[in-house]
């Protein structure tokens, strides 16, 4: 059994984005349940759908990082975003090591579903992305690495 601790390091598009904090992955599932007569719990249960999504905040500012989440064109350190600009994919990667014992998430072909910023006086800016992970032309999703067999 391994117990992890702190803030895992990401990487998208072989690119590490620095400085991350408040990382989080849901993995979610719709289901279809049947109840038959005056029974209180259902008696078949099927899933249907399943969604991973996440958050993470990042302090890493530059133009390909947010030409990764949003779409554009980079000029320089200038990124122009038309009226045709879209989120193109990436791949993600999640790393969390503690006590030797490394802990990884690969989310195999990812899309942003959202960029916030959030500009305070007494404050960083740290841009806030959402993010949604799709199959790849494999039919693969995700692969967790827990770092430990028992």
């Amino acid at each position: 059994m391994a117990i992890q601790f702190g803030i895992a390091t990401m990487t998208y598009g072989g690119k590490n984005i620095g400085h991350l904090q408040n990382v989080s992955i849901d993995f979610s599932f719709d289901q279809a349940q049947l109840f038959s007569g005056s029974a209180l719990y259902p008696v078949d249960v099927r899933v249907h759908t399943g969604t991973i999504t996440g958050n993470a905040e990042f302090a890493d500012i530059d133009a390909a990082s947010f030409q990764k989440l949003i779409g554009g064109t980079i000029g320089g350190d200038v990124l122009t975003i038309n009226n045709t600009a879209s989120p193109s994919t990436f791949q993600l990667v999640l790393t969390l090591i503690t006590d030797g014992v490394t802990f990884s998430i690969t989310l195999v072909k990812c899309r942003s579903t959202k960029l916030s910023m959030a500009f305070a006086r007494d404050g960083h800016l740290i841009p806030n992305f959402d993010f949604s992970a799709e199959s790849n032309e494999s039919n693969q999703v995700a692969t967790i690495d827990v770092g430990d067999v028992s």
